[in-house]
């Protein structure tokens, strides 16, 4: 698809990455930030686009490259950020400019694919909107980001050992929140106006984690999936992979005068030693760290596995907006699904 050349912009980011102590759930570790964020800034481009990024790494130690999830790279594939495949790493000390266009609109990622660096922190969000005279098929009065991932308190070189010596899960358990710690931030909170409409972009950058995502009492309404639209399917809880991305719409229609749980728990995989994530949808105006009056929702068992298979059974793609697939295959792809066991 060629885009005029009047419609697209070029937009330029300057990263320094480096390593710096964090304390989100009030728990001090090294993460790897860039610009002093850790997710790191979020690109907003539109369709047709250009993206420069000039990445410097001052790790001082670790190589970096960055992955852009979703991006098709087509005739940049060297920019795809695959350490090892498709670029060398960038060494400690020097300069690496990444260049692509975004040629789809949605939500993306980038994150690290050196080692377990996307687990300390180094990834971030892409949202490209559409071109100009162009809208999306659904209405909605306030945009969100959600970004769920994996949070240890051990470093990834710990990490690293224990998963080559044996699969183990590590608790996840924070502790109590320092409330002098501008930092400490537990739980998330996300103030909504009673009977305004949400686009939440919800994203997936877990490590091993299939997770079911859920907003008490709320029912949320799937109408994008990894840069489709598609036919609206409503769900109490969202299933979502590692490197999947949904737009879900979410009305704040509920009792105003308290707050409520969205939590995010782990699916597939013993969840014991690994508590749930935990925010306060908070309705405007009650206090934002005012706890909701009810215990957050348990979500569905590990090994319940009809309610994902019914979700990825509904989606369709959205009427008008179909892709068809091309008239001839070309070459057959065979998956071998090695994890035998559900919980």
């Amino acid at each position: 698809m060629n885009f005029p050349a009047a419609d697209a912009r070029i937009r330029r980011f300057k990263w320094d990455v480096r390593y710096e102590y964090r304390s989100p759930d009030c728990v001090k570790k090294l993460v790897i930030t860039i610009n002093g964020q850790s997710p790191g800034p979020t690109i907003k481009a539109q369709q047709g686009d250009t993206i420069i990024v000039e990445l410097t790494n001052n790790l001082m130690t670790e190589n970096v490259a960055i992955h852009w999830h979703g991006i098709r790279q087509k005739g940049t594939p060297w920019f795809d950020g695959t350490e090892g495949v498709t670029q060398c790493p960038i060494v400690p000390g020097t300069t690496f400019k990444y260049q692509f266009v975004v040629d789809r609109a949605g939500t993306y990622l980038y994150h690290a694919h050196y080692g377990m660096q996307r687990e300390a922190g180094l990834h971030g969000s892409i949202h490209v909107s559409l071109p100009n005279g162009e809208s999306e098929p659904f209405r909605y009065d306030y945009d969100r980001n959600i970004i769920l991932t994996n949070w240890y308190h051990k470093s990834t070189y710990e990490q690293a050992v224990g998963l080559a010596s044996k699969l183990t899960t590590t608790s996840l358990d924070a502790g109590l929140c320092n409330v002098t710690n501008p930092e400490c931030s537990s739980p998330f909170t996300l103030t909504v106006v009673p009977g305004k409409t949400y686009r939440l972009r919800i994203s997936s950058l877990t490590a091993l984690s299939t997770l079911s995502f859920q907003i008490e009492g709320h029912n949320m309404t799937i109408v994008e999936a990894d840069g489709y639209f598609v036919e609206p399917v409503v769900v109490q809880n969202l299933f979502i992979y590692s490197g999947e991305k949904y737009y879900v719409l979410v009305k704040a229609d509920q009792d105003p005068s308290r707050n409520y749980w969205a939590t995010a728990n782990i699916v597939s995989r013993d969840p014991s030693n690994t508590p749930p994530a935990l925010a306060i949808w908070n309705y405007y105006p009650n206090h934002p760290r005012r706890s909701p009056s009810t215990g957050p929702p348990t979500g569905p068992a590990c090994n319940d596995t009809a309610p994902r298979k019914a979700q990825s059974k509904a989606l369709r793609a959205r009427q008008g907006y179909v892709h068809p697939p091309p008239p001839m295959l070309d070459r057959v792809i065979v998956f071998l699904n090695t994890q035998n066991q559900i919980c």
